[in-house]
């Protein structure tokens, strides 16, 4: 992935650059709108018309983002397939199959999941700084729930690694074992890849559930001392939010891990089959 970063840099640093954009757009949502409540409470509209130009702005970046990412990528794409086709000729045809549908995955990624990523990165970074300075002992029981959920990950790595290259290893037989015309072999071969899918979706539901534990805790925590600390309705409705924002960062960004040790996974099996190219391909 990191030669495919490096090869189509501008691209994916525009891509980049736009969702940083939007993203902080995102991010100051729940402070506007608490400042729109206490400006209708206080008879004024200026926190209304705070509001509405942010939207407009953060509308305006995500629609322009999206329009440059399906046609980036959808060359991207093109051009990584022709050469891997082309290179992988001393692979099976059911191998190059389940391959050109893996570079697909990684095309998917940098196109719709590393944006998300990045949108998730920025804003626990921000949610973090602006709970820091509205309600301190809320901004440590987050840092509390994150040690915790980044644990709880790291530990499952080496299992969802194994799940993944067990399902990647039958994804790659799955041509000829088609074209056998054996219904015996096929019927195997279902169940060797089902059996992979439902271990990592329990693995996946389970640290889910775990997780979800600690940002439910979080959440009664934020409540009640967000309560206990003011009684400004826009400032306690702006730490909730914050911390409902918080916690749903930290919900995606496990998912995101996850799929980052497939992809790496499934890099592994692409090393070579597309090379670093036309340095004139990069712009």
């Amino acid at each position: 992935m990191q030669t495919l970063f490096r090869r189509f840099a501008r691209r994916y640093l525009l891509t980049l650059a736009l969702v940083t954009v939007e993203s902080a757009g995102w991010i100051f949502f729940p402070l506007f709108i608490g400042r729109a409540i206490d400006s209708v409470l206080a008879g004024s509209a200026r926190g209304l018309y705070e509001l509405g130009a942010l939207g407009i702005f953060a509308m305006a970046v995500a629609v322009l983002r999206r329009l440059v990412d399906s046609r980036a990528y959808a060359r991207i794409y093109t051009t990584l397939g022709e050469e891997m086709v082309a290179q992988a000729n001393r692979n099976t045809t059911s191998t190059r199959t389940a391959r050109l549908g893996m570079l697909r995955e990684i095309v998917e990624f940098f196109e719709n999941s590393l944006p998300q990523l990045v949108v998730s990165v920025l804003g626990l970074a921000g949610t973090l700084a602006i709970l820091a300075s509205l309600n301190f002992p809320i901004f440590v029981g987050c840092l509390i729930v994150s040690v915790a959920t980044v644990t709880l990950y790291a530990l499952s790595g080496r299992l969802t690694v194994r799940y993944n290259t067990g399902l990647n290893d039958e994804e790659e037989r799955r041509v000829d074992i088609v074209h056998s015309g054996n219904p015996v072999r096929v019927a195997r071969h279902l169940r060797r890849v089902m059996r992979w899918n439902i271990r990592l979706s329990d693995l996946e539901a389970a640290n889910f559930g775990v997780n979800w534990i600690f940002m439910t805790a979080l959440m009664i925590y934020a409540v009640a001392a967000a309560a206990e600390r003011t009684m400004d309705y826009g400032s306690i409705f702006a730490v909730v939010m914050y911390v409902f924002e918080f916690m749903e960062s930290m919900m995606l960004l496990p998912f995101h891990y996850q799929q980052w040790l497939r992809l790496k996974e499934i890099s592994g099996r692409l090393e070579g089959m597309t090379g670093a190219g036309d340095p004139s391909d990069s712009g």
